[in-house]
């Protein structure tokens, strides 16, 4: 069955954008930071690019040479004073850097797998999730930053693999699992694990598309007390750590966003889709957009008409 057409994004956002991405070669972005001073930072499978936190001009760009050939859930982070990328190429060889912020690569590894979903702490932990292999185990693994080339593993799964993570606290990590093989029939569940030993402390919600359901979780997010997923379905739901439903805190179109940062009471969102131009030209379109996490939703009186 067809997704009904969307009164929403259908056109060209280009008044809505906080900051358009293809212009400048960040096509297909599935992560974005701030950094210290406040720049943004982009992984796309066009490369990495650093943008002016007020200006919005690009400052620094690692483009790669064939984009279609990356692999989805590019990672970037930062920590501290540095720049974190992750990136999976052609084949199974995962690529991992460390960067200064003015783009300069200071370290440089790599390991094998596709990468799926990544965070690090406060104190340098790092967890990573691979996409899921047949017949193999699914694991969350965990380094320090000080460390990265000794992944161990936290956390086994066999009936079910770890996607997308959030790192609530320095011991706590919630993560969206689904069962395997994976395909459009697969179940969605989200887990609280301990950061330290890798126990399931709780596991709550189900795949679905009604309220406190989920279908296929791209990014989780501390907000306050809470988390906030952002699942295909373009909503953004909070639960706290009970597992309990606490609301929808904003929804956009369905497929749209890959990931989104929180900053203040906003998320910023990490856009890609098929758009039609003012002229009636469909194009591919990537760009970052901001929506209030009040429960705001994208409006059809949003779109402007020529």
């Amino acid at each position: 069955m067809t997704e009904a057409p969307s009164d929403t994004a259908n056109h060209q956002r280009l008044d809505e954008m906080l900051l358009h991405l293809t212009p400048n070669g960040a096509v297909v972005p599935y992560s974005a930071c701030i950094d210290k001073d406040g720049h943004f930072w982009v992984a796309s499978k066009g490369g990495l690019f650093k943008f002016d936190g007020n200006s919005h001009s690009l400052i620094v760009e690692r483009k790669n040479t064939f984009p279609k050939k990356m692999m989805p859930y590019c990672q970037v982070h930062t920590y501290q004073d540095k720049v974190i990328h992750i990136q999976t190429g052609e084949g199974d060889l995962t690529e991992y850097r460390v960067l200064s912020l003015d783009g300069q690569v200071e370290v440089e590894q790599i390991f094998d797998g596709k990468i799926q979903g990544f965070v690090i702490s406060e104190q340098g932990d790092m967890y990573m999730t691979k996409q899921p292999v047949a017949g193999e185990d699914y694991v969350i693994y965990k380094t320090s930053f000080d460390c990265p080339i000794g992944w161990t593993e936290l956390s086994t799964a066999y009936d079910y693999c770890f996607q997308a993570l959030c790192l609530y606290d320095e011991n706590t990590l919630v993560a969206a699992t689904t069962t395997v093989p994976l395909n459009i029939c697969s179940k969605q569940t989200l887990k609280i694990i301990d950061a330290n030993t890798g126990k399931i402390k709780n596991s709550f919600s189900e795949a679905g598309k009604e309220d406190g359901q989920i279908f296929f979780p791209r990014a989780i997010k501390r907000y306050h007390d809470s988390i906030v997923v952002m699942d295909k379905t373009g909503r953004f739901q909070s639960f706290d750590l009970e597992g309990n439903f606490t609301g929808i805190s904003a929804q956009i179109d369905a497929y749209l966003s890959n990931s989104f940062i929180v900053q203040n009471d906003e998320a910023i969102i990490v856009c890609s889709g098929i758009v039609q131009k003012a002229d009636g030209e469909t194009v591919c379109d990537d760009w970052l957009e901001k929506i209030k996490l009040d429960g705001s939703k994208w409006q059809k009186d949003e779109v402007t008409t020529a």
